[in-house]
């Protein structure tokens, strides 16, 4: 789990999903400063969202049905946000430029 760089706080699953997922920025729920995701976390999370054009691929080359890639991307996304990316994200007190 992402820890604050000011105060040490272990940030929980929810809070990570409520203020990190969408604009990677939020602030810390122990002591209300403002933390950013490290521009190196944002890549990785990046990659592991690669894995979502793999499947695309995969439903194009083998003519696999619609409803398998549908089912395949929820089931990719849930395990991405519940266990993956929570644990990717490292926090910053600054914002950092991404390249």
């Amino acid at each position: 789990m992402p820890i604050c760089d000011h105060c040490g706080y272990r940030w929980r699953r929810r809070d990570v999903w409520r203020k990190l997922s969408v604009q990677a920025r939020g602030t810390c729920p122990s002591c209300g400063t403002m933390q950013y995701v490290t521009a190196k976390s944002r890549k990785r999370g990046s990659m592991y969202m690669m894995l979502v054009f793999l499947i695309l691929i995969a439903q194009a080359l083998f003519d696999l049905p619609l409803s398998w890639s549908i089912t395949m991307l929820f089931v990719l996304f849930f395990i991405l946000m519940i266990f993956v990316i929570p644990r990717v994200y490292k926090l910053t007190s600054e914002q950092e430029a991404l390249y």
